[in-house]
Formats: structure tokens, sequence, C-alpha cells
């Protein structure tokens, strides 16, 4: 209609946001090299496993055997080939994690910590060899390094935030610390918490008390946060803001005279019209 998607329209990233870590993009080397190390019947069974696990090789078991019975033909013995297939399938597993786990070396300072911290994870089940457990201990303590560095960036941004009077800013960066469960020193948090307090007053504009509050819900000062003062009148606006993040700080809320509540549900799904 008129040109338009239907689509909501993308954020704008702010001045302080950071660039999205590159995810990881394993090449498919040791894939390749365990596949073709096969006897080439056996090669299509392990694309399938490669692809799609042993539930993949199932599935197309079951497709092909109903087509073979819509068209009177014998099917495949199901249960010989799962067989194979569980006996071919740690190869290939092994082989990916292979692949993984060099693509996240190659890119220890670049790639989602999150992707690097699956492959160390995934290099507890993977088969201990020895080449393998070399590659597991030097991507490990890689990744140690690279977290530790981070947390130290991570506490100084925090600071430099605090010292030139960036409440937003600092609260935000308080809420995502590279090394879960790393608390911040006592010293910041303290600071934290008063600039929080000092940023709230009768007299700050109702939108800037709902991004500070904003900011607070989602910090570790959360519930150490009292308002230096209330909006003599709040309009709807910031009590929509107090409501949805009430579970955080419920303290906060009460002031309001907000009970606190979870915030509904997201609908998924697109409307019909």
């Amino acid at each position: 209609r008129g040109g338009q998607t239907g689509r909501r329209p993308r954020k704008a990233p702010t001045a302080d946001a950071k660039p999205r870590a590159r995810r990881l993009r394993p090449r498919r080397t040791h894939r390749k090299a365990a596949i073709a190390g096969l006897p080439e019947d056996q090669r299509p069974l392990a694309q399938i496993l490669a692809r799609d696990g042993i539930p993949g090789v199932r599935a197309a078991v079951e497709v092909q055997n109903q087509a073979a019975e819509e068209a009177g033909q014998p099917g495949i013995p199901a249960d010989l080939l799962l067989k194979l297939a569980e006996r071919i399938h740690p190869a290939i597993r092994t082989a990916d994690w292979q692949d993984r786990a060099d693509a996240a070396l190659a890119g220890i300072e670049e790639v989602d910590l999150r992707d690097l911290r699956s492959v160390v994870v995934a290099a507890e089940s993977a088969f201990k060899t020895d080449e393998n457990r070399a590659l597991a201990d030097r991507l490990r303590e890689a990744l140690t390094a690279r977290v530790d560095r981070e947390h130290q960036a991570w506490l100084a941004e925090v600071t430099t935030a605090l010292a030139d009077d960036r409440v937003v800013r600092a609260l935000r960066l308080s809420s995502r610390p590279p090394k879960a469960g790393a608390p911040l020193p006592g010293p910041i948090l303290d600071g934290l918490a008063a600039m929080a307090d000092a940023s709230l007053t009768s007299d700050t504009g109702q939108d800037r008390w709902a991004t500070v509050l904003d900011a607070v819900a989602l910090s570790p000062v959360h519930l150490r946060v009292v308002p230096a003062g209330l909006p003599a009148e709040p309009g709807d606006q910031l009590l929509d803001a107090v409501k949805r993040v009430s579970m955080n700080v419920p303290a906060i809320a009460a002031a309001f005279g907000i009970e606190p509540m979870a915030p509904p549900r997201a609908r998924r799904g697109r409307q019909r019209s």
C-alpha cells in the first residue's frame, strides 16, 4: 500500500553504540577432508549428516521410502542406514568443531564472544585427539586473555563516563560486562547510584526522566537508586515507562503509586488485515 512494506523502521545507532562484533564464519576445510576420506558410497550420507545431523538422515530416509512405496519399489533398510550414520557422525562433528576452532583462533580479537564461548564449550564433547586437545587449550587461553582485556577496557569506559557526567552512558555500559558475573568495584557502583539519584529530580524533563530510568533498570544499581525528586504531574508516557520497568525498580515504581508487574509479552507474527 502506497509503497509501504509493513516493516518496522530500523532504529538509528546512537553515538555511543559500538559496531556489532563479527560472527564466526568457519571454513569447511576439515569437514570436506573428512567426507572425502570416506568410501564414495558413504559421502552423500555424510553430507546429510554434516548439514542436518541424525534427524536429517532419518527424515531423508522417510521421504525416500515414501516415494519408493508410491512407485511400488522396495525401500531403503532404515535401521542399517541409521547405524552407519551413527558410526560416521562423530568424525563429521569433530571435523566441524575443528573448522570452528580454527576460525575462532584466527578471529580471536574480532569474533563475537558468544560464538567463541560456544566453540570452547563444544570442545568438551569433541573427540579427544592430542591435536584437538591442544587446539582447545590454545583457544581457551586466547579467549581468557581477550575477556580480561575487554573487562579492563569496560571498567575504564564506565569510569570515564562517570567522570564526564554522562549518566545514561555509564549506566548502560555498566549493564554489559564482557566477563559474566564480574561485579563493578564498590566505588564505581557508589558513583553510579549517586549520579543516577541526582539525575532524577522534580525538575528533570519527563523524557529525560524516562531515559535515565530505563538505563537504571538494567544496571547493577537498579535497586539502590533513590530519586532526588519526582515530577509533580507525571504524564502518561513517563508512567508507562515506569510500569514497563517496575519489576526492576520496585521502590521507584512504588513512589509513583505503581504496583510492580511484569511487562506484557509481545505477540509474535503479523496481524492479518
